[in-house]
């Protein structure tokens, strides 16, 4: 074992309003379980939306309850994806994002409340974003790295790690030399793989390394052959049009989270907790904020809980042992000295 000891990592998966999913988890894990999240992770690692529950916890904003009930609420969700009276009417149609961004990005502003990401001392932060016009991943993290040199608001790295294209505009930097950017999840929907490489480069070794990973949640696989074909035959004609009408954003999202999540259970094995499940296709909008619907979320959210706090409570149990043990070593090795 390195001198840094062991690290625990919280990953979050972006998907739009399915990020209600992991909020809520996190809330029943605090509530209850009696798991103080914050507390109990070293290195908190987002992106899209999942890069507001990341940014939300490392900056210590508030409890699970807050986050799960309040922000993600299908009120406060509508505000965020507020569609203009031309926006209705012309729908697809409309030759701009589909929203203007500005709600949200008032919305961040208001949990940001001025802080900057280096302003974040006791934990790690690493979120992802996109510079599309030098097709760079542009990573976010405190106190680390040249995009945090500049010290950017919270708010900012927020705003533009979930400017999700086709929904929301790019957002300009405001490094000295600045860049466009979008939602990081054009790169990876599941910053888990990431995270890991970050905590490589911060010195630990790969067995110091434990993470949860949050998804957002995979259509169930409930379509006959004959239905599939259906698709699939219509899939032959698809245009630009077509694939965006079809979800195309989301179905990038989905291939690139399959693809994390197996090498990061290949790389960590044991240490290694997934937290995800299968969603009704009607589920897996990335803008549909109705009541109807965050409720469904937040069922499916319980029975994650359900099926995950025993595997959570193991792996927690585990990365306590290995602390005590590199705390008792490195008092040995103190006492060694003398």
């Amino acid at each position: 074992m390195s001198a840094k000891g062991p690290l625990l990592i919280l990953s979050v998966d972006g998907g739009g309003t399915r990020g209600a999913i992991p909020a809520n988890v996190l809330h029943h894990f605090e509530k209850d379980a009696g798991i103080p999240v914050r507390e109990s992770f070293d290195f908190f690692a987002g992106v899209s939306t999942g890069a507001l529950v990341a940014a939300y916890l490392a900056r210590n904003s508030g409890s699970m309850e807050l986050l799960a009930k309040q922000s993600y609420s299908a009120e406060n969700m509508s505000k965020i994806f507020d569609k203009s009276v031309w926006d209705r009417l012309l729908g697809r149609m409309q030759n701009q994002p589909k929203y203007d961004g500005v709600n949200k990005r008032s919305y961040i502003d208001t949990l940001a409340e001025g802080s900057r990401i280096n302003d974040i001392q006791d934990k790690h932060l690493l979120i992802l974003a996109y510079d599309f016009i030098n097709r760079e991943l542009v990573t976010f993290k405190n106190n680390r790295g040249h995009d945090a040199s500049y010290n950017p608001s919270l708010a900012e790295v927020c705003d533009a790690a979930t400017a999700a294209p086709t929904l929301y505009p790019t957002v300009p930097s405001s490094a000295p030399k600045r860049r466009w950017l979008i939602d990081g999840a054009l790169t990876t929907n599941d910053p888990s793989l990431c995270a890991i490489t970050e905590a490589l480069a911060m010195g630990h070794t790969l067995e110091e390394i434990w993470m949860v990973s949050l998804g957002t949640g995979r259509p169930v696989h409930d379509l006959g052959q004959e239905d599939r074909d259906k698709i699939g035959r219509a899939s032959q004609d698809w245009g630009i049009v077509g694939w965006v009408a079809n979800g195309l954003l989301d179905h990038m999202m989905s291939a690139s989270s399959c693809v994390s999540s197996h090498q990061c259970q290949q790389l960590l094995g044991e240490r290694y907790l997934r937290v995800n499940g299968e969603l009704p296709r009607k589920l897996m909008q990335l803008d549909n904020t109705s009541d109807t619907r965050v409720s469904d979320l937040r069922s499916y959210a319980f029975l994650w809980f359900e099926s995950s706090l025993e595997p959570m409570q193991k792996l927690l149990s585990a990365v306590s042992t290995v602390r005590q043990q590199f705390a008792a070593e490195r008092s040995d090795q103190n006492l060694g000295a003398f």
